[in-house]
C-alpha cells in the first residue's frame, strides 16, 4: 500500500500507536496529526491517551476511520492461524494495517493491564504482502512475507509471516521471539486494518486514492514545543474508467469532513484518461490537524 515511513515522537511513553494510525491512514487518503490520534480517545492505562488495544477503535471511530480489528477478545487462543490468514487477507486486499508486537525480552502485560490488554510493546504500520503464491489463496504460505515500517527509520523490513510467532510464559513473565527482536501471534494476535472511511452518502461512488505528504520525515512535535509546519500534499487516485468524470474533495477537520460535498470543499474536477490520475495540491495544510480527501465518480 502506499504510505510513507519515517519517526514517530518519543515522548508520553511514545506515540507509536498515533504514528502508525498517521501512516496507514495516509494509503486512504488522509492526514491525521499524532497528536490528534490521542486526541480522539480516551485514556485506558498508559500516559494520558497513550494508544492501546483498549482505546485505539475509540480513536478511529472519532476519526471517522472505517476499519477492521482482529477479534484478540474472542478468538480461542493460540491465536496463531487465525490472526495470519485475517492479516494477510486484508494485507491482500489493499488494507494497511496497525499491529500491536511484544518485543524479545520485555515483561507483559505492560501497565500492569489484564491480558489480553497490555500484550504488547510496540505498534507499527504494515503495509504490504509479498508471495510466490496468488494472494487471493486464504492459506497462509511459508513464503508469504509482510512489509513495515518501524516507527523509527525510512527503511521497509520484510518479515515473513510465518516467522512471526514468539512464545511468552504468563503474566510477569519476559517474551521470546526467537532469533528476531520482535514477534506477534502467540498467543494474541493484535491488528487493526484502515478499510477507508466512515461509510456516508458518496461511498457508493467514491474511488481509491492515496496521499503523500511532503515533508514527510517527522512531524514536528508540537507536545514537545515545536511549531507545526505547513504540508504539501499529493493525492494519487486510482480504479479509474477512461473517459468517466471525478472530483476531489478536502475537508481540513473531523468535524466537516465528508459532511458537506459542496463547491466550498472541491479541490479540482478531471475527466480520466487512464486509470490513475496524480493531484499536486496547491494548498498546503497544518501538520498539526487533520485533512482529508476523497476523490468521487461525478453524478
Amino acid at each position: 500500500m502506499p504510505s510513507q515511513p519515517g519517526f514517530q515522537w518519543d515522548d508520553a511513553g511514545g506515540y507509536c500507536g498515533s504514528w502508525a494510525t498517521q501512516r496507514v491512514t495516509l494509503a486512504k487518503g488522509a492526514w491525521i496529526s499524532q497528536q490528534q490520534v490521542r486526541a480522539h480517545t480516551s485514556p485506558c492505562g498508559g500516559h494520558d491517551n497513550e494508544i492501546l488495544s483498549c482505546n485505539i477503535e475509540e480513536a478511529l471511530t472519532n476519526l471517522k476511520i472505517d476499519f477492521e480489528g482482529f477479534n484478540y477478545k474472542s478468538t480461542p487462543l493460540p491465536q496463531t492461524e487465525a490472526y495470519f490468514a485475517w492479516l494477510k487477507a486484508h494485507l491482500a486486499g489493499g488494507n494497511a494495517v496497525a499491529w500491536m508486537i511484544m518485543w524479545s525480552g520485555q515483561e507483559y502485560p505492560i501497565y500492569n493491564l489484564t491480558p489480553p490488554a497490555g500484550m504488547y510493546g510496540h505498534v507499527e504500520p504494515v503495509i504490504g504482502i509479498q508471495s510466490s503464491h496468488p494472494l487471493n489463496h486464504t492459506q497462509v504460505y511459508d513464503d508469504d512475507t509482510v512489509l513495515h515500517f518501524t516507527d523509527g527509520g525510512v527503511n521497509t523490513v520484510h518479515r515473513r509471516i510465518t516467522s512471526l510467532p514468539g512464545t511468552w510464559g504468563g503474566v510477569g513473565q519476559q517474551a521470546d521471539c526467537g532469533a528476531y527482536s520482535y514477534c506477534i501471534g502467540n498467543p494474541y494476535g493484535f491488528g487493526w486494518a484502515v478499510k477507508g472511511f466512515t461509510p456516508d452518502s458518496k461511498q457508493a461512488v467514491s474511488v481509491p486514492a492515496s496521499l503523500r505528504v511532503d515533508p514527510w520525515r517527522s512531524e514536528p512535535d508540537t507536545r514537545s514545543g515545536q511549531a507545526p509546519t505547513e504540508l504539501k500534499g499529493t493525492l494519487t487516485v486510482t480504479g479509474l474508467i477512461q473517459g468517466e468524470s471525478y472530483a476531489i474533495y478536502r475537508w481540513d477537520g473531523v468535524g466537516e469532513a465528508f459532511a458537506d460535498y459542496s463547491d466550498k470543499w472541491l479541490r479540482t474536477s478531471f475527466r480520466a484518461t487512464n486509470g490513475s490520475f496524480v493531484y499536486v495540491d496547491d494548498k498546503s495544510f497544518k501538520s498539526d490537524g487533520t485533512t482529508y480527501y476523497r476523490a468521487i465518480k461525478a453524478e
